[in-house]
Order: structure tokens, then C-alpha cells, then sequence
């Protein structure tokens, strides 16, 4: 955009029609900092559709409180430290568009799942620097009596952080014919064995004897007959 062009977007009509925090996360969702992106009014209705998620999910936790809370499930806890996890570092990059995309990833899986305060909290100080007061009203509903911006950054497990599937890609001369989803860091003698007796791939395969397997840790299988 220029003056030169004509093409100048003037930002008090976007903000008084969204909102400061929409606008702002859809121009740092648009591309890489350095490079800035294709400006859409359409696109900016996604970042609104984000936020009221994550606004819903706050409300059904705040509103279905038990005496007795309820136990975070085991893959929601890693998508939550791998969120974390790219989320601090992708910000800290200046890659501001994948952070938010991993937020919203992470929105989907709670939404698919069982969504507590626990796990909320985290994702209200990851939103701060984004959507500041988005996040500080978030804050506020969940309970909090402080600034969001007062709280110290969520920390991650690095263990957790880590994919605990991974998908092979299961290929026979070069061509993918399937996939697999199995534990990361499977033995290669597993994954071969596994891969060999894939239907997907055993209607390439035939009779024939391999010639050779290229294997490549946690992402691929590659046959060659």
C-alpha cells in the first residue's frame, strides 16, 4: 500500500466495525512480519470467528464450574505445552502469523475436546501481546484479580512439547501409496515390517521382492521394487 497508489486502507473504519484486537491480530496474521501480505476485508471476519471461540470456550468454563474439577485428558495437556512452545518461540521470531495459526489449532483441539480453566489460562497470556484486551477480559472471567499483563509467561515441558505420533509417509518407488501413524521414534525394523504389510502398499508391491528401503526417522518409508 502507498499514497502514490491510491491504495491506502484507513484503520479507524476497520477498528470501529471489529475492534482494535481483531484488526491488529488479522494484519499480524496476514504474512511474515518482514514481508506483510495480500489485505482482504474478508479475512478479517476469520480472526473474529478465532476470538469468539475462544470467548465461548471462556463462558462454558466459567459457567459449568464444579466443586470437583475435571482432569485434563493427556493430549490436550501436550497440545497445550506444544502451543506454548511455538507460540513463544514463533513470537519471539517476529513470526507473528504462525503463532496465531498455533493458537488457533489449539482452539479446535479444545473445542473438539473438554475444555478446563487449567488449560485456558495459559492461552489468555499467549493472546496478551495480540489481543491485549481481548485477553484481559478473558483473564478477568476466569477469575483473575490482576492484570493479564502482570502474569509470568506460561513455561513448557519439552517432553510434552513432542508430538507423541508422528505420520510416515509410506511410499513405493517414490509414489506415497499410504500412511502410518505410529509412537515417535519407532525402531526402523517396526515401521519396514508395518509398512510391508500395508494393504495400501502391498497392491503396489505385488509379489515382488524390495530391492531397496530408504527409511527416514518418523517421516518416511520409501519401497522400491
Amino acid at each position: 500500500m502507498s499514497k502514490s497508489r491510491g491504495n491506502v486502507v484507513n484503520p479507524d473504519t476497520y477498528v470501529e466495525r471489529w475492534g482494535a484486537d481483531t484488526f491488529r491480530m488479522y494484519l499480524m496474521f496476514l504474512g511474515p512480519y518482514q514481508e506483510g501480505g495480500d489485505f482482504r476485508d474478508a479475512g478479517i471476519s476469520g480472526i473474529r470467528r478465532f476470538l469468539d471461540k475462544v470467548w465461548h470456550l471462556v463462558g462454558e468454563v466459567v459457567g459449568h464450574q464444579s466443586p470437583t474439577p475435571q482432569p485434563e485428558t493427556p493430549d490436550l495437556v501436550r497440545m497445550m505445552h506444544r502451543t506454548i512452545q511455538r507460540v513463544t518461540d514463533d513470537t519471539e521470531s517476529l513470526s507473528y502469523n504462525t503463532a496465531i495459526a498455533a493458537m488457533m489449532e489449539y482452539v479446535n483441539a479444545l473445542r473438539d475436546g473438554v475444555a478446563t480453566k487449567a488449560l485456558l489460562e495459559p492461552l489468555a497470556i499467549l493472546l496478551a501481546p495480540y489481543a491485549p484486551h481481548f485477553a484481559e477480559e478473558c483473564w478477568e472471567r476466569l477469575g483473575r484479580t490482576t492484570s493479564v499483563m502482570d502474569a509470568s509467561w506460561p513455561s513448557f515441558d519439552p517432553s510434552l512439547a513432542v508430538a507423541e505420533e508422528v505420520e510416515f509417509v509410506v511410499q513405493v518407488n517414490g509414489k506415497v501409496r499410504s500412511r502410518l501413524r505410529m509412537a515417535r521414534g519407532t525402531a526402523e525394523e517396526t515401521v519396514v515390517k508395518t509398512a510391508l504389510a500395508d494393504p495400501g502398499a502391498l497392491k503396489f508391491i505385488g509379489g515382488n521382492q524390495p530391492r531397496k528401503i530408504v527409511f527416514v526417522q518418523d517421516r518416511l518409508v520409501n519401497i522400491v521394487v
